[in-house]
């Protein structure tokens, strides 16, 4: 896992070495093993690299074969089947690193070498035959690229804040962005970044960038929805299919020359995957997880972890995050640095912790679960989408059923269940309207200039069905930002981390797999309950999940008066906010009003823009 940079000089001059020298040492800790530069005529690449395979010198970045200069982050997994394969071609391998085969396999195939590939990645692969620098994303965008124009430089990286280290860029606050992620919690949701004229390359996409005309052309190389097929499988046959994919996925990504470890929530994602290396011996008894654990209970998943530990016998390491940091100690300035944006919940706090305690304890490939929610219908919003098209097309008894059944592995009555259902389906949806009818504001803890904005620029995805639902999550609305945050936490302790429900396979099967299987009985991610034989009773049979959590209303009701003064703080500095979210706050510590998420979102903002000297207009 490494950080890229890229620039290149429009006028056709030479990139000074100093410029590029200082976007790449930005992210050092992205690559603290080894450093590498590449100069063309009117063309620069750095690179910094953190050694995973083959950790010789002959996995030296920017790597040069023939026509061909490579500077990559990533890792295909599949990288061993795809050396066999070009070896059969003809072509000899110089190195044992999966970087290598980048090269002949763009040779042999071009662009469609992309669609052979199964990992993450960004890359810049320069074609000296065509003066032409091809900027290329994984599928779904596990990994960072950025862009921009800065008067006569294009310039790519990992990370945006390597742009700021050339003098004429000028961080300016994207409003649009803003606006959605204080009103909805929006964030990486499309090609627009919180730094106007900043964008990244979106998942499944690669620019061609002609060196002599200075054109750009983006196309798509991967499209989901075309990628999926609707299955006929029986229900048998699918949960056998799920075992094998996540099974053959958690194998591949075990492929390193250093440490491996896990995370392990509890929950039936990270559960799933120790059970299975633990069952498959694909680790030994060394094999360390990582837990993030609370003394609250309500936040707290010891009880789960406990009965996988138990069961593995694997090394199991707890870290308990001390929230009073955040502020105290400067982490929260620490991790908006890192993200290169703000965030919505201290529950970050808690995944930046775990990663930081698996390098303290010498791994430095953490596997981890991101990505299943989305898919096998994790999320509660799946079971209100799955229940409200059983209404749609009719099927009431269905529906009920559906809800009894969920009350019986529930802790939520079927009153309160279908109240809940009727509330996000129907009333938000019409207090929203009766509030723009009668032009009452939507968000008042905006001043007016930004509340009448808000009005205009708030984006929605609206889905009616599972698949279209877990499309969007997996596109726009969950999981980039999942990806985001687990890629920027991990890469700030130099610690590459990588998620087996990300394989495209297994992907593209279970979203074309019927509802029927992902929500059955009362359990969402039903198919993967059943794939996974070997996860402990307790974590099986778990009606609700957890994930990364953080007590951010217990944490703000400690440490009001703090609270209250960084959102003071967010008030004057930005002029974003009105009087208003300062009295909501009052009321909230008073026991007058339910937590917001604007607290921690406004605060999370303000110290962004202090932290990159954002121009706010």
């Amino acid at each position: 896992m490494c950080g890229i940079s890229l620039i290149i000089n429009k006028k056709n001059n030479p990139v000074e070495d100093s410029q590029l020298r200082n976007m790449n040492n930005m992210v050092i800790h992205r690559g603290p093993d080894d450093e590498g530069y590449y100069h063309g005529k009117n063309f620069a690449f750095g690179h910094r690299r953190l050694s995973i395979i083959d950790l010789s010198q002959a996995g030296h970045q920017p790597m040069v074969r023939d026509n061909y200069c490579i500077n990559y982050n990533g890792e295909i997994y599949n990288y061993l089947e795809l050396i066999q394969e070009l070896t059969g071609l003809g072509h000899i391998f110089k190195s044992h690193t999966d970087t290598e085969i980048l090269l002949p396999a763009y040779w042999e195939w071009g662009v469609k070498a992309f669609d052979k590939f199964n990992g993450m990645w960004a890359f810049m692969l320069y074609d000296a035959s065509k003066q032409e620098i091809i900027l290329c994303r994984d599928r779904f965008g596990v990994k960072p690229l950025y862009y921009t124009t800065v008067g006569d430089l294009f310039l790519a990286a990992s990370e945006i804040k390597q742009f700021t280290a050339i003098a004429q860029f000028k961080p300016i606050l994207n409003k649009e962005v803003t606006v959605n992620f204080l009103t909805n919690g929006w964030l990486n949701y499309s090609e627009e970044t919180f730094f106007e004229g900043v964008c990244e390359l979106r998942p499944g996409h690669y620019m061609i960038y002609d060196l002599k005309t200075h054109k750009i052309k983006i196309n798509q190389w991967y499209n989901l929805r075309t990628a999926i097929s609707d299955s006929k499988a029986t229900e048998k046959e699918a949960t056998q299919m799920v075992n094998n994919l996540l099974t053959d996925s958690i194998n591949l990504r075990m492929r390193a020359d250093v440490n491996v470890g896990s995370c392990l929530s509890g929950g039936i994602d990270s559960s799933s995957i120790v059970s299975i290396i633990h069952d498959k011996k694909f680790a030994n008894k060394n094999f360390i997880t990582i837990t993030s654990c609370y003394k609250d209970k309500q936040y707290d998943e010891q009880e789960f972890s406990d009965a996988v530990s138990k069961q593995t016998g694997f090394t199991s390491v707890k870290v308990f995050p001390q929230l009073d940091q955040l502020l105290d100690h400067g982490q929260l300035d620490k991790m908006i640095y890192h993200h290169d944006q703000p965030f919505s919940g201290a529950s970050h706090y808690s995944e930046f912790s775990v990663f930081d305690a698996a390098r303290k304890n010498g791994v430095v490939v953490l596997l981890d679960g991101q990505g299943s929610d989305e898919y096998f219908c994790g999320y509660s919003e799946f079971f209100s989408t799955y229940t409200h098209a059983l209404f749609s097309r009719g099927k009431f008894a269905k529906a009920l059923q559906n809800l009894r059944e969920k009350n019986n592995n529930g802790n939520m009555s079927i009153g309160q269940l279908v109240s809940a259902f009727l509330k996000e389906k129907y009333y938000h949806p019409l207090i929203k309207f009766i509030k723009r009818i009668i032009s009452k504001k939507d968000f008042p803890w905006l001043n007016p200039a930004w509340e009448k904005m808000a009005r205009k620029k708030v984006l929605t995805f609206p889905s009616n069905n599972i698949k279209e639902l877990s499309i969007q999550e997996i596109l726009h609305s969950s999981l980039p930002y999942q990806l985001h945050s687990a890629d920027r936490s991990s890469m700030s302790f130099s610690l590459e981390v990588r998620e087996p429900f990300m394989d495209y396979r297994l992907i593209e099967y279970v979203i074309g797999l019927p509802d029927a299987y992902k929500i059955k009985n009362g359990y969402s991610k039903y198919v993967l309950r059943e794939a996974v034989t070997v996860l402990p009773e307790p974590v099986k049979s778990r009606s609700h999940k957890m994930g990364f959590v953080a007590p951010d209303k217990v944490w703000m009701l400690a440490n009001k008066e703090k609270i209250r003064v960084q959102l003071e703080e967010a008030v004057q500095q930005t002029k974003i906010f009105s009087e208003d979210l300062l009295e909501r706050f009052d009321l909230f510590t008073e026991g007058k009003r339910a937590y917001e998420p604007i607290y921690f979102r406004a605060i999370s903002l303000n110290r962004f823009c202090k932290i990159f000297k954002m121009q706010l207009s």
